[in-house]
């Protein structure tokens, strides 16, 4: 009988909380449409990330095959990429409500993408698209030299690594900016915007302690207690596991709330009376 190891316990949890979190997702992409909203989309990816990087840990833990937790560990940290993607894509669409509301021309009923708004976003979305690939790879290659030395205290790797987390860093804060630039539109958005709103700002602390504990990951090298692979259980699944679940359960709550862009479009008051008057 395998004796699984608590990071082994921890990791089936994550794959039971990720799968049923996958088919919610499927479905918000597929009501809502790929293109039109990233933000359910790359929190797909989210899931799939944890699904198949917790079963590459769980399959190191049982046959100590190190490549198999240097494939988890590259997977952890790609995750945080995700994580904030979805975030910007959930501002993305609020934000094109609300220069919907502020176009000189008034949007055709039913659709907001037009070539205007639509330009604007991509713009706006590329942003953070760039540098976050920048700190995928970084992290990713950083992991990958820190767990394949023998000491798994590679400084170069260790360099690499902290460097990406920083990168990670930058782009949240930025995120904060645009979330509180976003609520200069509140009183022009529809009441299903709202919620997806507060689901962003619910989620900042909880996605600020997950950056707290993989910077003291990286970071902290006279401690154990937040080492990847051998660090507290419980800390783990406080700071990174459980941080992350509610941030994926506000984004799914609002994207479950929240109407379909491309199809009936979502009148303000301040429209309703412009098409009464």
């Amino acid at each position: 009988m395998v004796n699984f190891r608590p990071s082994s316990r921890l990791a089936i949890a994550e794959i039971v909380f990720y799968f049923p979190a996958l088919l919610f997702t499927i479905l918000l992409v597929v009501r809502h449409g790929i293109k039109r909203e990233l933000g359910w989309f790359f929190l797909g990816t989210l899931a799939v990330i944890r699904v198949v990087g917790d079963s590459m840990e769980l399959a190191a833990n049982v046959q100590n095959n190190n490549t198999l937790f240097i494939v988890a560990a590259i997977l952890n940290g790609i995750g945080l990429n995700s994580l904030l993607l979805a975030m910007a894509g959930l501002l993305g669409r609020v934000n094109k409500v609300v220069l919907a509301q502020e176009a000189d021309e008034n949007p055709i009923p039913g659709r907001i993408d037009n070539d205007r708004l639509r330009t604007k976003f991509a713009r706006t979305f590329k942003m953070v698209h760039f540098p976050l690939i920048v700190a995928v790879v970084l992290t990713a290659v950083g992991s990958s030299e820190i767990y394949d030395s023998n000491t798994g205290n590679d400084p170069g790797g260790r360099s690499l690594a902290q460097a990406g987390i920083i990168v990670f860093f930058v782009v949240f804060l930025g995120l904060i900016l645009v979330t509180a630039y976003t609520f200069g539109g509140f009183l022009k958005m529809p009441a299903s915007e709202h919620r997806i709103l507060y689901a962003v700002v619910l989620s900042i602390p909880f996605i600020a302690v997950r950056l707290v504990y993989s910077l003291l990951v990286y970071f902290d090298k006279n401690s154990s207690l937040f080492e990847l692979r051998n660090g507290n259980i419980w800390v783990r699944s406080f700071m990174a596991v459980f941080q992350e679940w509610v941030t994926v359960l506000l984004y799914l709550g609002a994207g479950l709330s929240a109407p379909v862009l491309g199809g009936e479009w979502v009148k303000t008051p301040r429209m309703e009376q412009s098409s009464t008057g």
